[in-house]
């Protein structure tokens, strides 16, 4: 999905090797109650934000778009090209994302969407460069997740009842759930000191920030949702068919303020 392009010589390591495995050890939980991993095959990768994160920990500047581009195709689909570009410790480090019209997840998306994706891949391409060691540490896959195909995720089946005679049960609707609703455990004891004691402060900052923010914006979709769409079949299908998805908590902050944006402005 990508071409890779390093600008540098031999490359120096932005953090040493006991700094990264802290910094892994604190990500491991956060990154998953935060929702910026994904699950495909199996495998756990990370979000861009979830690369973010590590990124602003490891006190690197977050990677610049340089170029971009839109190439048309002999077949008559289209391509959008970009460069992303870090520069660290005197050395320049490039590499280029690819969205093209006729990936399955693109297909017939806005063109702006797909420019979007190639910006993003080339950004996590250049963390996954440099920090891939770290991600694969804090157990997770050393590829961004925006250059996997993600599986489809079945839509929800009906809510189980007691047999007969017994009472009924109802199962919670997970599109009523607060993916990161839990308050965090700040008397839980931490071990460390120095940076870790530094990166725990931060990631439980960033986890109460997140939590909140990702909350205001799911209760908005909610109430939006609920004046556009006819019923929850109709709003999980228009979910899934424009961002693969079948509930409004596995879209990131990004993903769902965009939606909100969409059905905010689009008429019923």
């Amino acid at each position: 999905m990508n071409e890779l392009e390093i600008r540098a010589g031999q490359p120096t390591l932005p953090i040493d090797i006991q700094r990264g495995a802290a910094i892994a050890r604190q990500l491991r939980d956060y990154l998953r109650q935060a929702r910026m991993t994904v699950r495909i095959q199996g495998r756990d990768y990370v979000r861009i934000e979830g690369w973010q994160v590590l990124c602003h920990l490891c006190q690197l500047p977050l990677p610049s778009i340089v170029d971009l581009r839109r190439e048309n195709r002999a077949d008559g689909h289209y391509v959008y090209v970009a460069e992303a570009s870090l520069e660290y410790s005197g050395r320049e480090y490039r590499a280029y994302g690819i969205c093209a019209s006729d990936e399955s997840n693109w297909r017939g998306k806005p063109e702006f969407q797909l420019a979007s994706m190639a910006q993003t891949r080339a950004c996590g391409k250049v963390l996954r460069l440099l920090l891939g060691w770290v991600m694969t540490l804090a157990g997770y896959e050393p590829t961004p997740a925006e250059e996997m195909v993600p599986e489809p995720t079945p839509p929800n089946t009906p809510t189980p009842t007691a047999p007969q005679g017994g009472t009924q049960r109802r199962v919670p609707d997970p599109e009523l759930q607060p993916p990161i609703d839990a308050p965090a455990n700040d008397d839980e004891p931490r071990e460390g000191n120095g940076h870790d004691a530094e990166q725990a402060t931060l990631l439980r900052d960033l986890q109460r920030t997140d939590r909140d923010r990702y909350n205001r914006i799911l209760r908005a979709l909610h109430a939006q949702a609920r004046q556009r769409f006819a019923d929850d079949d109709a709003r999980r299908q228009w979910l899934h068919e424009n961002y693969g998805k079948w509930h409004f908590p596995d879209l990131t902050v990004a993903q769902a303020r965009e939606v909100l944006h969409l059905l905010q402005e689009t008429p019923a």
